[in-house]
């Protein structure tokens, strides 16, 4: 199988990761290097790369907004709608 992207060994060599992986530790393959079929099912390589992720991570939904927009603009939560009048 011919590398279809530039693919990098971590440091204990176990595991390969795509170019920019912070656990990048040398270089294992460049684009067009022949890789052996032993390395293509040692590592999970799948069309020259690696394989794409399953399902991407769920988005976490957003917090509530407020019922109106006028009542939680402005205020802080930890002050009441009164401010203390100075002392004379």
């Amino acid at each position: 199988m011919q590398a279809k992207q530039r693919l990098y060994l971590t440091a204990d060599r176990k595991t390969v990761v795509p170019e920019g992986d912070r656990l990048a530790a040398m270089l294992y393959c460049v684009v067009g290097d022949e890789i052996p079929e032993s390395a293509v099912a040692r590592f999970g390589l799948v069309d020259g790369g690696l394989p794409e992720p399953a399902s991407k991570p769920a988005k976490t939904k957003e917090a509530p907004k407020p019922a109106n927009k006028e009542a939680g603009a402005g205020e802080d939560k930890g002050t009441s709608a009164t401010k203390p009048e100075p002392e004379a």
